[in-house]
């Protein structure tokens, strides 16, 4: 008994921990184009302008803007610095901690204030927020690049290509030239089964799902360890950062969180989706969201139009009022007939009337006038 207890005290101190670094991991960064079509980086409330024309393309992450400039120049702005990156890029994903970009055959990633060189010959690359994977044509091998570091993940010289790849946040399901099921975590290789025998299988963070055939069992892959949650295959799961949630064989909605499993609904939901730490679900046309354990009922409507990202969701409500929910509360943060609306961080970026943009962040407004 004192060695379960030990057991879930670490797992609580081990998710706080986590939760608090995930806080202070987000940078909150976004922009605006004001009224002279210059380009304002906003930095957790600090801004400053860092082009004086519209961007080519762009992508916005938990923490850095990513971009084109208006002459094709590639650049990062990252931790309250703008780097010129190169004068030009094939193509380039962001990620919230990672950068990969193609400069021709070139894979690079930007990562944490620098950019180094992964491989000099790569067609396909897949980036997520701590991992990026690559079939390296050259060296005929499956990469990965994790902390800093590059791992062979499989040989692929036999069958000169790339398998099946799925990512998560900081997790890689595989399948290898010997056609077995791997995950990839922590910079080491666990193998599942036969590839064969996967009926289905979804990465999130830290955790990987999967229903095994022919037993049909519901089991994760969960901090580096394999858990079975159901004896029976669930009707449709969805994995997100730390828990996996899922409709069971009697329609049961339920969370497995914290090495726990949590029954959030005894009614099959209309509808669920999960992205990082939020799940928003209809339950009777209601409208809700879990986060950490708890429930809230934010309407009883489905909106049209809703966005999460980290811990908070952005909606249009019946009114067309924008309402921002941060964790804990519902608030009303706009009255006006919104045109678009963004989440970059834990801030929500919101666009109305004719070249007018806000921001929202830590209960202030900023305007782009």
């Amino acid at each position: 008994m004192k060695n379960i207890i030990l057991k879930y005290a670490f797992v609580l101190f081990v998710f706080l921990v986590i939760i608090i670094n995930n806080n202070l991991n987000s940078q909150n960064i976004s922009f605006f184009n004001d009224y002279l079509d210059n380009i304002e980086v906003f930095d957790e409330g600090n801004i400053k302008q860092i082009e004086h024309l519209p961007l080519k393309t762009f992508q916005v992450t938990n923490n850095a803007l990513a971009y084109e400039d208006n002459a094709g120049n590639f650049k990062i702005y990252h931790n309250h610095y703008l780097h010129s990156i190169n004068n030009f890029v094939s193509e380039y994903q962001a990620s919230d901690n990672l950068i990969g970009f193609n400069m021709n055959t070139q894979l690079k990633v930007f990562d944490d204030g620098s950019h180094k060189n992964l491989s000099i010959n790569t067609k396909e690359y897949f980036v997520s927020d701590d991992v990026i994977v690559w079939y390296d044509d050259f060296e005929k091998m499956l990469k990965a690049y994790y902390k800093k570091e590059v791992f062979e993940l499989d040989d692929a010289l036999a069958t000169d290509s790339m398998n099946m790849v799925l990512l998560g946040e900081n997790t890689v399901a595989f399948v290898d030239s010997k056609n077995y099921m791997n995950v990839f975590y922590e910079g080491y290789i666990e193998q599942i089964c036969f590839a064969d025998r996967v009926k289905s299988i979804s990465a999130g963070r830290d955790i990987v799902a999967f229903v095994e055939e022919p037993v049909n069992n519901f089991q994760v892959f969960y901090f580096g360890e394999f858990l079975e949650i159901e004896g029976f295959e669930p009707v449709s799961y969805k994995t997100a950062d730390r828990f996996v949630a899922y409709i069971d064989a009697n329609n049961y909605l339920k969370v497995f969180a914290n090495y726990q499993t949590q029954t959030i609904s005894f009614d099959k939901p209309e509808f669920y989706q999960v992205e990082d730490e939020l799940m928003v679900f209809s339950v009777q046309n209601y409208f809700k969201v879990y986060y950490n354990g708890k429930v809230f009922t934010l309407e009883s409507y489905i909106p049209d139009d809703y966005k999460m990202n980290n811990n908070v969701l952005g909606y249009i409500d019946q009114m067309g009022n924008l309402k921002f929910f941060d964790g804990e509360k519902t608030t009303t943060i706009s009255y006006e007939s919104i045109t678009d609306f963004q989440i970059h961080g834990s801030l929500i970026k919101y666009k109305f009337g004719v070249n007018s943009e806000n921001i929202y962040y830590n209960n202030k407004t900023y305007k782009n006038d």
